[in-house]
């Protein structure tokens, strides 16, 4: 082909992609579906724990909302999960201080009917806890290490700080400990305590696990400056037996290599505490709202795209497991996952081999709060599918705000701004149309 010819074809392209990319932001910004979508999801169904009568509510609302959009191959992938429930009984007193903040972590046992009470130990660390010994018998072990102020990151600071979260309980077991409290997993000086997931180790006694509120972490932490302080806490918690349930796909087919599959998702479940608005929700619309617009505007991809809603990610990665198992016959070319939040976008997370590759596209997506490419991708869900061949993407909005709802009662959708939610969904459309048109270099 002449060299005149190849140069005005490259322009057409790179119009025709810009001319798209343009219609996608501008439909979307008028819509703001995203938003509309999370209303009705968070409202009509609420929260969303693995096992629970809002999961199953949920994969029906996925069904139907995929339905609505006009997607194709709605399926579900089934995943045999756990079922945990908070129960409606959970408090703690501390003598001197009364009643302190408190709810209990995702999976933790219960206690009896009238409560566990011990004098409190405060540690800060996991080695700290190990290291007491027999002074730990009988008694209730305090986890106060907070966030590291002085990491920019606040993911870095709550992946400096879960352990004790996650860990903590079986560490305090082996030395007696008849249950823990653990400073919730949040940098805001509200009081709102955070759940999220903890673990027992295999062999250890299981003992109850709750977190309490950063104000009521203070309040304790002053009061054993002071002297000692007796706790006595309540918990209703149970698991019950493992219980059916599924992921949730449905796709644009392809109109040119319809075998590769640009997967794009976040995860159903969600914690109970809340509504799930920003840990996962989001991340469900804003895959749902690119696929909408993709398909309101009548533009046909060459690849397939998939909306994948995964179940199961905070208590287990079943649903990932099982997605990914199902996949091995159809390998997918990438997979973008959303779930840090409703934020504004900043950053899109990519795999190391397709780093230089995507930043031509960089100026195309900083419409859309894109500032830049990062190593990365990986995330719970898509992660299993690098392995298996596919590019990861990971969309990383603004998350200074984050761990001021995450895994509480204030993760709702009134903490939502529409248009940052938007801005999310849009660029996953874009990032899924560039994909789909234009590869990834290989």
């Amino acid at each position: 082909m002449p060299f005149i010819a190849t140069v005005v074809l490259s322009l057409a392209s790179q119009t025709s992609t810009s001319t798209v990319i343009d219609r996608l932001r501008d439909r979307g910004l008028t819509d703001l579906g995203a938003y509309e979508m999370l209303k009705d999801l968070t409202g009509k169904v609420g929260a969303r724990v693995s096992g629970s009568n809002g999961a199953d509510k949920a994969v029906l609302w996925v069904e139907r909302q995929m339905k609505a959009i006009g997607l194709s191959n709605i399926q579900r992938v089934p995943c045999l999960v756990p079922h945990w429930e908070r129960g409606n009984r959970e408090s703690l007193t501390i003598s001197p201080g009364g009643e302190l903040s408190v709810c209990a972590l995702g999976m933790s046992v219960g206690t009896p009917t009238k409560g566990v009470a011990g004098e409190v130990i405060e540690v800060k660390s996991l080695e700290e806890a190990a290291k007491l010994g027999r002074r730990a018998k009988g008694k209730i072990v305090f986890y106060n290490r907070p966030f590291d102020a002085k990491l920019a990151s606040t993911f870095e600071a709550y992946g400096g700080a879960v352990d004790q979260r996650y860990g903590g309980a079986s560490v305090a077991a082996k030395n007696g400990a008849v249950a823990i409290l653990v400073r919730s997993m949040t940098q805001s000086r509200d009081d709102a305590p955070h759940t999220g997931a903890m673990g027992y180790e295999e062999g250890t006694p299981k003992i109850p696990a709750a977190a309490i509120g950063v104000r009521s972490a203070e309040k304790l932490s002053a009061l054993l400056k002071r002297g000692s302080v007796k706790a006595r806490l309540q918990l209703s918690c149970k698991t019950l037996p493992d219980k059916m349930s599924a992921n949730v796909i449905g796709e644009i087919p392809g109109s040119v290599s319809p075998e590769k599959i640009v997967a794009m998702g976040g995860h159903l479940d969600s914690w109970d505490l809340g509504t799930g608005a920003h840990d996962d929700g989001a991340g469900i619309v804003h895959a749902m709202e690119a696929v909408r617009l993709i398909k309101v505007l009548g533009l046909k991809p060459k690849m397939t795209i998939r909306v994948v809603a995964w179940m199961n990610e905070e208590n287990g990665g079943r649903g990932a497991e099982a997605y990914a198992e199902r996949v091995k016959r159809e390998p997918h070319y990438a997979a973008f996952e959303s779930d840090s939040g409703g934020f504004m976008p900043r950053a899109l997370g990519v795999s190391k081999s397709k780093l230089e590759y995507v930043q031509k596209w960089l100026p195309k997506l900083q419409q859309f709060g894109i500032e830049r490419f990062v190593e990365g991708g990986a995330d719970a869900d898509n992660g299993p599918l690098e392995p298996l061949g596919a590019t990861l993407f990971s969309l990383i909005p603004d998350n200074q705000r984050y761990f001021d709802v995450h895994h509480s009662r204030n993760d709702v959708i009134y903490n939502v701004h529409d248009r940052e939610l938007e801005f999310g969904a849009i660029a996953f459309a874009a990032l899924a149309w560039l994909v789909s048109e234009e590869g990834l270099g290989d």
